[in-house]
């Protein structure tokens, strides 16, 4: 009953914002699935970790995760506390579920934006104070295009101000057992707006929080996988940050230059990039071969470009070495 109840909340999300629509019947059938992919009856195969020197990469830090077990395939520097920025994002998205699953508030509820989320600068929807949206919009636009000033307008409507949000997002990175590092002084992922410092994580912080919002909120990766969000609010149509999606409607470009989309490369289908100055280029991914999951994370990148290269890169690597494992296992 709770993975239905994960289902129907980002059904819901998407028949509020009116993106898609979803017989019952093809509703209790995703439940039906989701359960019995997460469910324990399900055996797993373990994958052995690759070797330290398996990937070579740029990234300060960085890791592979299996997504279905969690294990640690493969990390560079995992355990270094850095800025995480926009990835800080997976934990708001993760506290936003988790309150629609608890019905706290509903998809279809109108928040009123408050002068704090109009002031919230850096990526945004363009939200103005008095404006009304509902959560389905302001949620979509965090997990597509990692709206900043959405962030703040949801975590004021969920715990009542930014600051109260804060103190959940640290009390369930404790629950969670994330490092003692890890740190959130915001819902966004921005520097603080006075003082030099930022919020932090570890890769491995990074790599464990994603693996939880996709095993605890599966049907997640419906919304980060959209191209591009469509809002009315001030008629806006606006790309996706992940420059990884396979898709026809935008062009795979980064900087002018093609990100090789072939079928060497996996698509990456989620989650969340990040840029602040002292994070520096950072990126969760996340994509799927042959019914196998994985998560990598990249963490302080040069530019635009090379996170999404390393992280292709890392993936690339992670499906080779878990298709010659399981090859074994079956020899």
């Amino acid at each position: 009953m709770r993975h239905f109840f994960r289902v129907i909340i980002l059904v819901a999300i998407f028949a509020a914002s009116s993106l898609f629509l979803f017989s019952s019947q093809m509703i209790e059938e995703t439940a039906t699935e989701l359960s019995e992919k997460n469910g324990g009856s399900v055996k797993r195969s373990l994958i052995t970790p690759m070797g330290s020197n398996a990937v070579q990469t740029e990234a300060e830090a960085a890791i592979l995760l299996d997504g279905d077990t969690g294990n640690v395939l493969w990390q560079k520097n995992a355990t270094e506390p850095l800025p995480p920025a926009s990835m800080s994002k997976v934990m708001t998205m993760y506290l936003i579920l988790e309150s629609l699953e608890n019905e706290e508030m509903d998809v279809e509820d109108d928040v009123n934006i408050s002068e704090v989320a109009e002031a919230t600068g850096g990526a945004s929807i363009y939200l103005q104070e008095g404006s009304v949206l509902s959560v389905a919009d302001l949620f979509q636009a965090i997990a597509i295009v990692s709206a900043n000033d959405a962030s703040v307008a949801l975590a004021e409507y969920v715990a009542g101000s930014e600051e109260a949000f804060i103190e959940r997002m640290n009390e369930k990175a404790r629950e969670l057992g994330m490092s003692q590092d890890a740190n959130f002084i915001n819902a966004s992922g921005m520097p603080h707006e006075t003082f030099n410092y930022e919020s932090k994580m570890t890769a491995l912080d990074t790599a464990l929080l994603g693996y939880h919002l996709l095993h605890d909120y599966p049907d997640i990766i419906s919304l980060t996988k959209q191209p591009t969000l469509s809002l009315s609010y001030r008629n806006q149509v606006l790309p996706n940050t992940n420059e990884l999606l396979a898709s026809e409607e935008v062009e795979t470009t980064i900087d002018g230059k093609d990100i090789d989309q072939s079928s060497n490369f996996p698509e990456v289908d989620g989650l969340k990039t990040g840029y602040t100055r002292g994070a520096g280029y950072s990126f969760i991914g996340t994509s799927e071969q042959h019914g196998k999951r994985l998560i990598a994370v990249v963490m302080r990148t040069d530019s635009v470009e090379d996170r999404f290269e390393e992280t292709q890169k890392i993936l690339k690597a992670g499906f080779e070495h878990v298709h010659n494992d399981l090859r074994a296992e079956r020899d």
